[in-house]
């Protein structure tokens, strides 16, 4: 099976639900997203980018509701986008082992020889992102991209509850994000789907069409 690059979300639907995974990335069933984080997220995230690149975003912040006015009144007060910017909705991709793996990062920013991968969630964010498919990813990534760096980390800004969760790549990190890529993706390389009745007790929207298990 040939899924070209692995990315974070393919990962983390994969460990969701491998019929899940399956119906989307195999026999490529679309699915309709329902969330109302999503249209807001792309607006944020769209803002970030125009503000970062520093365009006039004067006409785009008079169109924001109430709530997407807090959000990024509290997103581009952060500090991080004080710093050097070294990218900005940048799309990498590197080899793990037979496998490729990548994404694309909302925001990289430097202070000295210490990189920030920045996300930006209007959805809330864990206290826990340690292993999340996302942060060992892209912490993969950045590091394959900057070798004179001082320190790596990921910023998970949580426009929603105002907070932020930061994770800093370490040599044992490196090590054990490696392994268990590895370990994810040869399972995803290897899946292969046998009939079954449909779960009742599934809820998701592709509930109606699985038949699949593994």
């Amino acid at each position: 099976m040939d899924l070209n690059i692995i990315s974070p979300n393919m990962i983390k639907i994969f460990l969701e639900c491998p019929v899940k995974f399956f119906l989307r990335y195999i026999e490529q069933i679309p699915s309709p997203t329902l969330d109302i984080n999503f249209s807001m997220g792309k607006n944020i995230h769209a803002l970030a980018s125009y503000f970062l690149k520093s365009l006039n975003i004067e006409k785009f912040e008079k169109a924001l509701s109430g709530k997407e006015v807090e959000y990024w009144n509290f997103l581009k007060g952060c500090r991080y986008f004080n710093l050097e910017l070294m990218g900005i909705e940048k799309s990498v991709s590197m080899r793990l082992d037979k496998y490729w793996i990548g994404g694309r990062m909302d925001a990289i920013v430097k202070e000295n020889n210490d990189y920030y991968i920045l996300d930006y969630k209007t959805g809330g964010v864990k206290d826990d992102m340690k292993y999340d498919p996302q942060t060992m990813i892209y912490l993969l990534l950045c590091e394959s991209l900057y070798k004179d760096y001082n320190s790596i980390n990921f910023v998970y800004i949580d426009v929603k509850n105002k907070k932020e969760v930061i994770i800093n790549l370490t040599d044992e990190l490196k090590s054990e994000y490696e392994k268990k890529l590895l370990e994810i993706c040869n399972k995803i390389h290897n899946i292969k789907p046998t009939i079954l009745k449909p779960s009742q007790a599934c809820k998701c929207e592709y509930s109606k069409a699985c038949e699949y298990s593994y």
